[in-house]
């Protein structure tokens, strides 16, 4: 799986390295959604990877940078394996498999982490207690005032830090192995079919979204 160049020109967006292409058609079906999908997720675990190594050169204070790259490491990264209805889930006992019964462990704490911290407030990760400072008797008012003591457990140490790198790692390698070995099969394929039918496929298009697409769901490819 490789990064590819695109340059910006008059009949549109033209990908730069292939002096002997004349068109990029676009492809559709179960596989070529498969392999929008694993494009998607290595996105996302890249995206993911990025936040942990930033934490790294971040300065400790203000400490809302750290916890803001750790979080959206965690969320991009579990973001891969929810069900969205959208883009394919990926399977934590596939990745996993053959992985010390650890790494499933690991796995298990983030996912909690993810759905009952992070992005819904409901373990005891976050507390908050109401109380009432109680004034001396000679006090002539027994209320001083109204507090709230709130509590956010601490996740980001270095072994939470290390687990989280090694699962993305592994999930890494996974999909990017997933998207080239699906590369060959659909080329392979497309090489049974005449050129004269390869060449009559539309053109890959790509349309820029706008305000109204944030609530809709995107059509598959």
């Amino acid at each position: 799986m490789e990064l590819v160049e695109l340059s910006q020109r008059e009949s549109g967006l033209h990908i730069e390295g292939f002096p002997d292409a004349v068109k990029v058609i676009a492809i559709d079906g179960p596989r070529s959604k498969r392999l929008a999908d694993l494009a998607l997720h290595k996105g996302d675990l890249a995206f993911a990877d990025s936040c942990l190594d930033a934490i790294n050169i971040s300065p400790e204070k203000p400490t809302v940078i750290r916890e803001a790259l750790w979080r959206s490491a965690i969320v991009h990264f579990m973001k891969c394996f929810g069900d969205s209805g959208t883009r394919f889930q990926l399977s934590s006992t596939k990745i996993l498999k053959g992985e010390p019964p650890e790494a499933s462990m690991a796995f298990e704490y983030f996912k909690h982490l993810r759905n009952k911290h992070f992005v819904h407030d409901e373990n005891s990760y976050a507390q908050s207690l109401p109380g009432a400072i109680l004034n001396a008797e000679t006090k002539s008012y027994k209320i001083e005032k109204i507090v709230c003591f709130a509590a956010i457990a601490g996740t980001l140490g270095q072994e939470n830090y290390d687990n989280l790198k090694l699962l993305i790692q592994k999930t890494h390698s996974w999909v990017i192995a997933e998207f080239d070995q699906l590369c060959d099969t659909l080329t392979v394929e497309l090489e049974i079919e005449s050129y004269e039918n390869l060449f009559k496929k539309e053109s890959l298009s790509f349309r820029v979204p706008n305000n109204d697409d944030i609530q809709k769901k995107r059509n598959a490819p």
